[in-house]
């Protein structure tokens, strides 16, 4: 099933770190970066965004000279022997005291094609964004970002490993974001527990929480990899992509909703959707933000909020039959009752007029993370004309909707904290 193994990585010196703070160095994953973000990372002329981000005025190049520029400088250091490595992520979220704690490893994972049923996707991708992928891994030829797995091991035998292993004598780094959340490093590279954790993993599947675009791509490059060496019996790097697994019964792994905000239409579109939904939905109206959310909490299943800002009206819609859905999505299709389809399927398309392609489009629909506050977003931008706030999607659907080979619509989860990128690196060499 999944294989595993350790790996030389690359990581940012020991000696830059000295006189230079690891969060200077560090970014979020390249598709969450806002031009804000990009602007505060950038500074740094060290900062691992000058790579991930990829393409310039320049191409790609430019990106896989600086790579290569910095491992000469000696800022960027290869390990002496092969590890996998402890990362630890501790954080709050929306402000409560009470911090949560997520530790995984990163390792290299072998490449399997989606229809072995080993490494499976659980959300549908957008094809642009995997040939950007594809562009900079032939410029570079390593893994820059960890695509982020999750695996279900009940028994917590992996996670104690990784316990037991975060000692000061496997300490490599640690820093804190912007955002709070401190991330820990440890290097792990005794054998014994290496191979206990190659053999927990290998009856296990994994779900790609976060990387859908990274993965496709490392099949892609895969491909072109072998077709150029004409096939070879033997396993070559390229067979294998880095990834940071975490335990899905691990207590700190959290799932956040994805809010869609509209804008672009036609404002009869958009006006009297309340009226339109009732249709197919039970329809709840408040006088403001505080009754709604109040009711909001604790609605029933198949419940979604909704904001228009066109006739400024709270509300909430809760689907009447189900059995309406087994008519658009089939029987067969075990997510057609998860919330992002019934607002994909039903909302956007039969009651606003968006199509699939329409939903792809960001002239049309906007996607708001679960930790930033909505309806401060729609208030502070002109643009949106109404909100849908979401509740996060259960795990249980997710890992029912992978077991089944079936996807669920873009962003119907948001993984937090996101897996940052700098910390570790992975040339193709091994």
């Amino acid at each position: 099933m999944a294989v595993v193994k350790s790996f030389n990585g690359f990581h940012y010196s020991l000696d830059l770190l000295k006189n230079k703070s690891f969060e200077r160095l560090a970014a979020p994953p390249y598709d969450i970066i806002s031009e804000r973000d990009k602007k505060r990372l950038t500074d740094d002329p060290d900062n691992i965004v000058h790579i991930t981000l990829g393409k310039n005025e320049k191409g790609y190049e430019e990106a896989a000279q600086l790579l290569k520029t910095w491992i000469q400088q000696g800022k960027i250091q290869r390990d002496p022997s092969p590890s996998l490595y402890i990362y630890e992520q501790e954080y709050t979220i929306n402000s409560q005291p009470e911090r949560k704690k997520r530790t995984g490893f990163v390792g290299l994972v072998r490449l399997e094609e989606f229809d072995k049923k080993i490494i499976m996707p659980h959300e549908k991708t957008m094809p642009k964004y995997s040939l950007d992928r594809l562009e900079l891994l032939r410029a570079t030829n390593a893994n820059l970002e960890q695509i982020f797995g999750v695996y279900n091991d009940s028994t917590g035998r992996i996670d104690a490993i990784l316990e037991e292993s975060k000692t000061s004598e496997n300490f490599l780094f640690q820093f804190e974001d912007w955002q709070g959340t401190l991330h820990t490093i440890w290097r792990l590279s005794d054998q014994n527990a290496i191979n206990q954790i190659r053999l927990f993993m290998n009856p296990r599947t994994i779900i790609i929480a976060d990387g859908h675009h990274r993965y496709e791509t490392s099949l892609m490059y895969r491909q072109e990899i072998r077709e150029k060496l004409g096939d070879p019996m033997e396993p070559i790097p390229a067979d294998y992509v880095m990834m940071t697994l975490i335990n899905l019964k691990n207590p700190g792994l959290l799932a956040l909703p994805t809010h869609r905000l509209i804008h672009g239409l036609p404002e009869n579109q958009i006006k009297g959707f309340f009226d339109k939904a009732k249709k197919y939905f039970k329809v709840n109206l408040f006088a403001n933000e505080k009754e709604f959310y109040e009711y909001y909490q604790n609605a029933p299943l198949m419940t979604i909020g909704a904001y228009s800002k066109v006739e400024e009206i709270w509300g909430t819609i809760t689907l009447k039959k189900p059995e309406i859905m087994d008519q658009i999505m089939e029987t067969e299709n075990v997510n057609r009752y998860i919330d992002t389809c019934i607002l994909h399927e039903l909302i956007m398309k039969e009651l606003l007029g968006i199509d699939e392609e329409m939903q792809k489009n960001k002239d049309y629909v906007d996607y708001l993370r679960g930790t930033k506050d909505v309806v401060q977003v729609v208030k502070e931008e002109n643009k949106h004309q109404i909100v849908f706030i979401m509740k996060p999607t259960p795990m249980d659907d997710v890992e029912k909707s992978v077991l089944h080979s079936q996807r669920m619509p873009q962003k119907s989860t948001y993984f937090y904290p996101k897996v940052w990128s700098g910390l570790i690196i992975r040339l193709l060499e091994d």
